[in-house]
Formats: structure tokens, C-alpha cells, sequence
């Protein structure tokens, strides 16, 4: 029986950070697909359907990795794939007024991590979310 390898999606725009997540996922087996902008990640999403998507909020604007998952989950219901959160806590200084708790009513996302990500945490995390066992 073959079981089928994962495919995860990084959206970030820092591209050691895209680097460093394509290594840790790869030792476990994952294909990791990265973009360095909801554009790029935007067709990849399209055109490879991947199994789980991480996604940065700070790229090009403030923002744009939250509005981006909030257009994928309304666009039909994001197919179902989770969204896995890591991004550098916006800074209340930068304008942005509110804490990630807060905000995890609205923001489209099913787990935040705060980077720097510990890779453990991470796999942790992915695992969750594509409903895999956590001892393997």
C-alpha cells in the first residue's frame, strides 16, 4: 500500500524563512511547495491543491496573509484545507492595535504560531492538522 506523501504550501516573504520550514517538513516526509507572495502562492494553491497551507501575515502589507486566508476559506470553504498561522506578532506600535487572541475569532486561520517556530511544535502542529498520528 503507498501511502500518499502530504503536500504543504509556505507563503512567506522572507525566503530563509521559506528555506528553513521546506527543511524541517522535508525530513518528515512532506513535499513542500514555498511562495514569496500570495500571488505566486495563489497559483500553486490552484494549480497543486496542497493538504496544508502556512502562511506569514506580514508580507507585503501589514495584513495580507490575514486577508489572504480570509479569501480562501469564503472561497469554497478554502477546499477544506487548513491553514497553519506563523508570523512575528504584529507590533501594537506599528499601528496594529490588537492581540492575536483577540483577533483569533476572525482571523481564518486553525493554529497561530509565533515565530521563531520550534521545529517540534511545528511538526506538532502540522500533524493536527492533517489528522496524523503524533507518535510517528
Amino acid at each position: 500500500m503507498t501511502i500518499h506523501q502530504k503536500t504543504i504550501l509556505v507563503i512567506d516573504d522572507d525566503p530563509e524563512i521559506c528555506e528553513a520550514l521546506q527543511e524541517i517538513l522535508s525530513e518528515y516526509n512532506y513535499e513542500v511547495l514555498t511562495a514569496q507572495d500570495t500571488t505566486a502562492g495563489t497559483r500553486l494553491m490552484e494549480h497543486k491543491r496542497p493538504d496544508l497551507l502556512i502562511l506569514d501575515i506580514m508580507m507585503t502589507t501589514m495584513q495580507e496573509g490575514l486577508e489572504f486566508a480570509t479569501k480562501f476559506k469564503a472561497k469554497e470553504g478554502g477546499y477544506g484545507i487548513p491553514i497553519l498561522i506563523v508570523s512575528a506578532r504584529p507590533p501594537v506600535e506599528k499601528g496594529y492595535g490588537r492581540s492575536i487572541d483577540e483577533d483569533m475569532d476572525w482571523i481564518a486561520a486553525d493554529i497561530f504560531m509565533e515565530k521563531p517556530v520550534d521545529p517540534e511544535d511545528l511538526i506538532k502542529n502540522v500533524k493536527i492538522l492533517l489528522k496524523e498520528p503524533l507518535d510517528q
